[in-house]
């Protein structure tokens, strides 16, 4: 009927939200924003939601439901299950397969200004952190270790995006295999894949040679 305002959906109004928070920041997630994003009236965001807080929280619960950095299946228990479970990891965080990492970078920089979402984080990071210590335990690591490891390789994944690195897609297939094998430990890996043969790969070899010429 004329003179009624066109009906938006609340899912609609959060999408709209994710996207203003990726492009300009919390600041930018204001019903009157939002309204003009999707070209209508004030009002009709009212008839969806009390106020602006209520939308902030169906936008953090959207991240925590949809934005999983790990996928829902565990490394399983045992080193072979394991290795193919951190290949899938990472094949996922290359194809954003299930993980947007601009959505989960602009709530980790809203979580600075905002208890609510600073909470969410840090139960989204304990979380990742534990099923990651999961898997190097099950690599063969004992529990130090695999603290030491799972935050090594979370925080250098986290920090890839925060500093903004750029490569394209085909070169992070192409050195995913070398990164893992850095990061989870190239004998570990080998042992879990099968692929052990006794053979000392060269910068082991380069960093036996130094040691030599240290105590010589």
């Amino acid at each position: 009927m004329a003179g009624r305002s066109v009906k938006v959906a609340v899912e609609t109004w959060i999408d709209t939200a994710r996207r203003a928070l990726i492009e300009e920041g919390v600041s930018g997630v204001k019903v009157d924003r939002l309204a003009t994003r999707l070209g209508v009236t004030r009002g009709g965001f009212y008839h969806n939601f009390r106020d602006r807080e209520e939308l902030l929280s169906a936008l953090l619960a959207r991240w925590d439901s949809t934005c999983h950095f790990l996928p829902d299946e565990g490394p399983g228990t045992t080193p072979s299950s394991a290795a193919q479970w951190i290949d899938h990891v990472i094949a996922r965080l290359i194809e954003e397969d299930g993980y947007d990492h601009r959505f989960d970078m602009a709530v980790r920089e809203w979580s600075r200004s905002d208890q609510r979402a600073a909470w969410a984080v840090e139960r989204a990071d304990r979380h990742r952190m534990a099923v990651l210590e999961r898997f190097f335990r099950v690599l063969g690591y004992l529990d130090e270790e695999a603290v030491i490891r799972a935050r090594i390789l979370y925080f250098h994944q986290i920090g890839y995006y925060a500093i903004g690195v750029k490569n394209t897609t085909a070169e992070r297939r192409r050195t995913a295999r070398i990164y893992m094998d850095i990061l989870c430990g190239h004998d570990a890996m080998d042992a879990a894949r099968g692929k052990t043969d006794g053979k000392i790969r060269p910068p082991r070899i380069a960093a036996l040679n130094a040691r030599a010429n240290l105590t010589t």
